[in-house]
């Protein structure tokens, strides 16, 4: 199955996301912030990446914009629930302007997530 990188830093929305994903039996790694997500993405190998639009004080799309060169061979998926002064199609226009291949939007259900990670992965 696939190896996975998880950039959330909402405990509670990593579990559940990852709940979903093993039970398929994918592998996730966890990261609560583009720190700890840089060093997993210099050292290991993901098939996917999903990264949330917000992680805290930092932007999830400006560090997938400074470091989509770096990773370019991880393909990533934006997860969004809107924010503050960010409109869903701002999040989106941004997203695709910055090489995410999908966007889920918040909230999202078990289905929408697999067959996102499916459409990623070339399996549908």
């Amino acid at each position: 199955m696939a190896s996975i990188l998880l950039i959330e830093d909402d405990h509670t929305v990593a579990d559940a996301i990852s709940f979903v994903l093993t039970r398929k039996g994918h592998e996730v790694s966890h990261a609560h912030n583009t720190r700890i997500a840089r060093q997993k993405l210099e050292t290991g190998s993901f098939d996917c990446a999903f990264i949330d639009v917000w992680l805290g004080e930092e932007d999830g799309l400006e560090f997938l914009s400074e470091h989509l060169d770096l990773f370019s061979s991880t393909p990533f998926v934006v997860i969004s629930g809107g924010g503050p002064g960010r409109t869903l199609e701002n999040v989106t226009a941004r997203a695709d302007a910055y090489g995410a291949v999908r966007i889920l939007y918040k909230p999202f259900e078990d289905e929408e997530l697999l067959a996102a990670l499916n459409q990623t992965l070339g399996l549908q």
